[in-house]
């Protein structure tokens, strides 16, 4: 239980006081991975429960990694990042997600974005924002996950003179106020997607806008929404973004995409989001194996043993997986599947064993049980909705 109580008030985060040095570097990826074991054991972990329970993120939280450079993990290094590969990176989100899923939650966000701008055209959004992505001295959010929806779009662009304009409400941004910008998905006319950088100010990138004007004069507005009150993750400032005749320029649209290639990428990345759940499990069973520790209930030994064993196997599994070798699409929509039900069997089987104190919200196992909820959610598809439901009919 801890005793620390944070005052998490409204402040901005953006321009963290502690920010990474690219000049220290890494001698390998290994050393990240100890980087990131360390911020989540001194800093994520003993503050969890008091995030969990706080009005909005934890500062102190992403000072520390920004320090550690693990906010730029996904920025190529000419321009001051880690570029680390899948592999690590998907470790470190294990590791941040065993400890605090509202801090890994919001964290994650920001590594999309970063690649996007990475891969985009314009060399003056590359070279004025990139740096500071990296060392976390900017944070940025993401909203495209409504572009999976069927019907009227959530957010449609249109094409002006220079540029696009936006307008719709976004339902799902995360990390709001620590990220002063965003990255929107939105849908063309013709059905096809757009994905575009927006700043939550202009005045906070003048650099950018000093020669930028829409041809009529009038910018449109972007407005937020007091943040969403969530069963699970309430702490990661989570809002609605609405776009009104939101003017945005050539220069800084990223790319554009379509329906069958976003349909394709989710297949092809259905274990691209499983690090959340396993590390929600990994979490779940740490707690498991103190209290088998703790209290002599041969029940408890028995359960984290079995759970350690099981964690090892779907880990394997998950992070080997290559379709067409080692299984097929659908066997990658059911490792999914079968991940996201043993993150809440080993969340729930931490309730059991913590007995009543697991109600208390100081207490870790009813948050991880909630988190794992979220996973049950969180980046689904229709495919990944339908396999889990026939697992859980099939274990009724």
């Amino acid at each position: 239980m801890t005793t620390e109580q944070p005052q998490f008030d409204d402040e901005d985060a953006v321009g963290l006081p502690i920010a990474y040095d690219s000049r220290t570097g890494y001698d390998s990826e290994a050393d990240v991975l100890d980087a990131a074991r360390r911020v989540a054991d001194e800093v994520l972990r003993p503050n969890a429960e008091a995030v969990d329970t706080a009005d909005g993120p934890r500062k102190q939280n992403f000072e520390a990694l920004a320090a550690a450079g693990l906010l730029g993990l996904a920025v190529p290094r000419k321009y001051g990042g880690l570029d680390v590969s899948g592999t690590t990176q998907r470790n470190v989100t294990e590791i941040l997600a065993s400890a605090c899923g509202a801090t890994n939650f919001i964290q994650a966000q920001h590594h999309g974005p970063c690649r996007m701008i990475a891969a985009c055209q314009s060399e003056i959004l590359k070279s004025t924002l990139l740096p500071r992505l990296a060392t976390g001295e900017l944070m940025c959010a993401i909203s495209f996950a409504h572009l999976r929806r069927m019907g009227e779009p959530v957010l449609a662009a249109s094409r002006v003179d220079g540029g696009y304009l936006l307008n719709g409400t976004t339902p799902w941004v995360t990390g709001w106020g620590i990220m002063n910008q965003v990255v929107f998905g939105a849908t063309l006319p013709d059905d096809r997607f757009i994905y575009v950088w927006v700043p939550a100010d202009r005045n906070d990138f003048p650099h950018l806008f000093e020669n930028v004007m829409p041809s009529n004069g009038k910018w449109g507005t972007l407005m937020a929404s007091q943040p969403l009150k969530l069963a699970v993750m309430n702490s990661t400032s989570t809002v609605e973004l609405t776009c009104t005749n939101l003017f945005i320029p050539d220069d800084y649209v990223l790319s554009f995409s379509d329906r069958e290639t976003m349909q394709r990428n989710d297949r092809n990345g259905v274990l691209g989001a499983a690090a959340m759940p396993i590390g929600c499990a990994a979490g779940s069973i740490a707690v498991l194996c103190k209290l088998a520790e703790q209290r002599n209930i041969p029940a408890v030994k028995r359960s984290a043993d079995k759970f350690t064993r099981e964690l090892t196997e779907l880990r394997n599994a998950a992070y080997d997986f290559k379709t067409g070798v080692t299984g097929t699409q659908q066997d990658a929509i059911d490792l999914r599947a079968h991940l996201i039900q043993f993150a809440m069997r080993a969340a729930h089987a931490a309730v059991a064993a913590s007995s009543g104190a697991a109600i208390y919200t100081s207490n870790p196992a009813q948050r991880l049980l909630r988190e794992a909820m979220f996973y049950t959610v969180q980046a689904q598809t229709r495919e990944v909705m339908d396999s889990i439901l026939v697992l859980l009919e099939h274990n009724s």
